[in-house]
């Protein structure tokens, strides 16, 4: 390592120019390097979403969910499969281990399905999931003035949304709350009935008037010209000229009757259809969502899109609100993390300055800062990195210790020409000074380098998201030895000439050098307190609590509205609107955004088909509401509005999500039954149960919601009439069901055509009054068919094809995940649940369970790292033990330091326990490789200890207190993600503190005590 300061001391020109270059391209980097809140994270499963359109549930499970399950079932090494079947639409997931090959796992689920006999009318698409797939920019838009005659919705379509779409990196425009025409026929039943006239009749009849048929083809003047009969439904009217031939009449059925045109037995009527509705603040506004290409950069298209929606704004008179602007979410955070980055070296500077009392010392080592930073940044965009939470809290978090190489060489040049004066030419004096040190920066540095790398085989969401955060903090450190090593000498030999001469210890090295002789005396009072700390601090866990990553709190609430399962869009936005004034008037409110109807979700993940029976409202509140407490106010006050307004209805409250990596604040309660009404049941045992624990919020149950089910069995009747259950299902199926007759271009507009009766069967009267055909005549439904009523789930779930149903809940505040969970895990076995049901326990807790066990492989793998890099450099085995057992007093601040802050021990506090690995034998290398030193010189054990920890004290109180200070305005900071929180930061702080002090006075207490059976020795080879 020396040979390198040599080379740059002989080559100090080219050195500030590889510098400079490196600084330069870095600045270049930053304006190049894409922006993105979380690292974009492929997860490692597969989408299913199916859509049938008019499918009961029970026909979406026997039809289209088994057969894809079953498909699916066959695949290897698979985490999860869960599917959810409702009308007209079921979803199915499949889930694996991060890490396997997804694209390839997509394309065998492709073909799988494909080699499947599913109804026709069932659409599939296969779709997988990433954190860039959400909607970067949301925002809510309708006319400034409600009297404009501008089309808004011709202008948003037409218009707008092509322009969007034309941005470079944007994949998708979606526009929300459109309204489209469709031509409903009405056919009265008895006109149609006295005809002999069926839907399916009429619906032939209409489809037979569109053909195109190839007719063959002549030759004429040797060119063959392709003949086609071509018949087009053009216009309204002639489908209301429609011409319908009715059923044969007289006693042989051979009397012709004269044919009726479609508009005497049915109305014909165009309407406006609405699948979803949305309303911002009450208002009925279009709601986009804009998605991006994975390899776009967020804020880029962000602003683009605000740009042109901006000019629209202005020159269509348009009211734009922002619901979600995830470039803005960006620059603020890095802009935060900027400021706090900021603070940091702005302490750093004031620690370095306070200890050298030299402004050119102070410049001079941090130097290494811009230019580690701007490395780090080149660096990970030429790996395909983008700027992120992650990265950047890597870099913020590493800012103290990228000073502390460069602080222990410019303090031991700084130093060393304090005591030699001008014996030594600059480049001389620099070069020994700096290989004094060298070994012990190297070595200190590549064992904070090596503590990262089991972070590379730490499976699950943990090891996704911090893999960049590692990369950020390794390559800064790399970054900064190589300035310390190469830089830091040159600037030392050149500008430290002129220092004024200072023998006399300074009053710090004075008391430090009382505590090491006392501490060295009383040997067994010092190990006895350091022991006492530490069982201490290991006794505080208990009282910590445990949990997966602190649970951020966002001013934001969700209300899910839920009327019974057949009601109308109407009928839910006339209840929507009741909670809207409800909404209103809550205390905090900024704005509110609401969807009826539609898929549900946002992106491209909504489920598929409609849900006209749900509402989502989102509310945004002031920064200072407390949220908790509102929300149990409004889940009790909304119960009873909803309720009296429309009974069996449900509205849930509950904290509106963050973006970013699951908390692991909820609890999953999974029941498992062949037996529906014994599993819905247990699931309403669990959720009451639930719901009385005054620690949990945000209940659900995802059978909670059920139907009225009425269930036709052929009679013996039916039997002996030879009747068909294809007969009946085509009887009753059109007299309860529309016809979708198909989307044509009518009057050059384009609508869908939906047919049906205009007496709508509404009872089981009418059900069983029903004529089917039969071979001894028309008979009555009721006559050939038992009718059994019941209930049945509007969804019905699977898990891994078996019935399941999911309870699940999220821990209030800051209450212990794991002892929470655990209570009522011990509640839910107290209950006397329906026999064969079987309970399985998940959320929270497993990803703690899954989380602290790889990370703490992580962190044993690192010690032994630190350790084989220690024997490397100091040889043997009792040195490099000596110096990892400084690591004996992390837990002591770090865990204190939580206990003192209220957090929990999470895994953002381990993350910051594994980098105090590398970061604390620093101070004890930094320590041992003078008192070495002195030891070999042949120095008497006491005093080499002495005169070894006096020579170092003032560069690891230097270094300790910069990565301190550097990491004090994150701690405060309330503005950084669950992952690089205040945890990391406080971690870090307390650990650092107590380990720095501790081994100033304990490491030299153990090494005396291990000395005195050693002898000193000459390096020999």
């Amino acid at each position: 390592m020396s040979g390198i300061s040599r080379f740059s001391l002989k080559n100090g020109v080219a050195v500030v120019i590889l510098c400079v270059l490196v600084l330069g391209y870095g600045l270049y980097s930053s304006t190049q390097i894409k922006q993105q809140t979380f690292p974009d994270i492929s997860f490692p499963a597969v989408f299913v979403q199916v859509s049938y359109p008019g499918a009961s549930t029970e026909e979406v499970e026997e039809e289209v969910t088994a057969p894809v399950e079953q498909s699916l079932l066959s695949f290897k090494d698979y985490d999860s499969l869960t599917s959810t079947s409702a009308e007209n639409a079921a979803n199915i997931s499949l889930t694996f281990a991060f890490g396997t090959n997804m694209d390839t796992v997509t394309a065998d689920v492709e073909s799988a399905i494909a080699k499947l006999a599913l109804p026709s009318k069932a659409k599939v698409s296969v779709m997988r999931f990433s954190a860039g797939s959400q909607p970067i920019y949301e925002a809510a838009i309708f006319a400034a003035d409600s009297n404009s005659k501008v089309d808004l919705q011709n202008l948003l379509e037409n218009e707008v949304v092509p322009k969007l779409s034309k941005i470079a990196g944007v994949n998708s425009v979606e526009l929300k709350g459109t309204k489209s025409d469709k031509l409903n026929i009405e056919v009265d039943k008895a006109k149609a009935s006295q005809q002999g006239i069926s839907l399916n009749t009429i619906q032939a009849a209409i489809q037979a008037l569109d053909y195109a048929l190839p007719l063959g083809s002549i030759n004429q003047d040797s060119t063959t010209i392709p003949i086609r009969l071509v018949g087009n439904l053009s216009s309204l009217q002639k489908i209301k000229d429609l011409q319908l031939s009715p059923a044969p009449r007289g006693a042989a059925g051979l009397e012709a009757a004269p044919k009726v045109k479609l508009s005497d037995i049915a109305a014909i009527t165009t309407v406006g259809t609405q699948d979803q509705i949305t309303r911002f603040n009450g208002k009925e506004s279009y709601v986009m969502h804009i998605t991006k290409t994975q390899d776009a950069n967020t804020a880029e298209v962000s602003n683009e899109a605000k740009a042109i929606l901006a000019q629209f704004k202005t020159d269509s008179n348009l009211d734009i609100h922002v619901i979600q602007d995830q470039g803005a979410e960006i620059e603020k955070s890095v802009a935060d993390l900027i400021r706090e980055g900021l603070f940091g070296i702005l302490f750093c500077i004031i620690i370095i300055f306070l200890f050298l009392r030299n402004v050119r010392a102070t410049i001079i080592s941090i130097l290494s800062l811009p230019i580690s930073i701007f490395a780090t940044i080149a660096l990970l965009n030429q790996m395909g990195y983008t700027l992120n939470i992650m990265t950047l809290g890597g870099i913020a978090v590493s800012i103290g210790r990228i000073v502390d190489d460069s602080i222990v060489i410019i303090e031991n040049i700084y130093r060393w020409r304090q005591e030699k004066g001008t014996e030594l030419k600059g480049r001389e004096l620099a070069y020994r000074a700096t290989k004094e040190v060298i070994g012990a920066v190297a070595s200190s540095t590549i064992a904070t380098v090596v503590v990262f790398l089991p972070l590379a085989f730490v499976s699950g969401i943990i090891g996704e998201f911090f893999r960049p955060f590692a990369i950020a903090v390794v390559s800064s450190i790399i970054a900064s030895l190589f300035v310390a090593m190469m830089l830091i000498p040159v600037m030392g030999a050149k500008f430290f000439n002129k220092v004024k001469p200072h023998h006399a210890e300074g009053k710090l090295i004075k008391h430090y050098e009382k505590w090491i002789r006392g501490a060295l005396n009383r040997k067994k009072t010092v190990l006895a307190v350091a022991t006492a700390l530490l069982v201490a601090s290991l006794g505080t866990i208990p009282l910590l609590g445990v949990s997966f990553l602190p649970a951020g709190s966002t001013p934001a609430a969700e209300i899910a509205l839920t009327l019974p399962s057949k009601s109308t869009i109407a009928e839910t936005n006339a209840l929507t609107i009741k909670v809207e004034e409800y909404v209103k008037n809550l205390t905090g409110v900024k704005d509110y955004q609401v969807s009826i109807g539609g898929g549900g979700g946002r992106g491209p993940f909504q489920s598929a088909g409609g849900n006209t029976n749900k509402a989502t409202i989102d509310v945004q509140f002031a920064a200072d509401t407390e949220m908790d407490a509102m929300m149990d106010k409004a889940n009790v006050e909304l119960k009873e509005i909803v309720v009296a307004a429309v009974p069996n209805s449900t509205v849930n409250v509950k904290a509106g999500q963050q973006e970013g990596p699951p908390s692991g604040n909820g609890i999953d309660v999974s029941l498992y039954s062949s037996n529906q009404e014994a599993l819905t049941k247990a699931a309403s045992q669990v959720n009451d149960l639930m719901k009385q624990n005054t620690k949990l919020k945000d209940i659900t149950n995802n059978l909670q919601d059920v139907t009225p089910k009425w269930v036709l069995s052929l009679n013996q009747t039916g039997i002996d009439a030879n009747v068909s259950a294809f007969q009946v299902m085509q009887a009753v199926n059109e007299q309860i069901r529309p016809v979708d007759v198909g989307t044509y271009t009518l009057d050059n507009k384009e609508s869908s055509i939906t047919m049906s009766y205009a007496q709508a069967i509404s009872s089981k009267e009418e059900l069983e009054n029903i004529s089917i055909p039969t071979a001894s005549g028309v008979m009555k439904l009721q006559q050939i068919a038992d009718l059994a009523e019941t209930n049945a789930p509007v969804t019905v779930n699977h898990d891994a094809g078996k019935a399941y149903a999911k309870i699940s809940g999220t821990i209030k505040g800051d209450a212990s995940t794991s002892s929470v969970t655990k209570e009522v895990q011990n509640d839910i076995k107290s209950l006397a649940l329906p026999e064969g049901v079987e309970v399985s326990f998940g959320g929270g807790l497993a990803m703690i369970t899954s989380g602290f066990s790889s990370l703490g492989i992580a962190m044993a793998s690192a010690i032994f790292l630190v350790f084989l890099v220690m024997s490397m450099t100091f040889g043997g085995l009792k040195t490099p033990l000596i110096i990892l057992s400084s690591l004996l007093f992390v837990p002591v601040g770090s865990l204190g330091a939580l206990l003192v802050t209220g957090q929990s021990l999470s895994m953002s506090a381990m993350i910051g326990m594994l980098m105090l690995v590398g970061i604390v034998v620093t101070n004890a290398v930094v320590l041992l490789d003078r008192v070495e030193k002195n030891w070999k010189t042949g120095m008497e054990m006491t005093e080499a200890i002495v005169e070894g920890s006096k020579n170092r004290v003032r560069p690891i109180l230097m270094t300790a207190c910069a990565t301190i200070l550097a990491l004090v305005p994150l701690a405060l900071s309330d503005s950084s993600s669950g992952l690089i929180s205040g945890g990391l930061a406080i971690t870090v702080i307390g650990g650092l503190f107590t380990s720095t002090l501790l081994t100033l006075v304990v490491v030299p207490v153990i090494y005396q005590l291990t000395g005195k059976k050693r002898k000193p020795s000459e390096d020999t080879f």
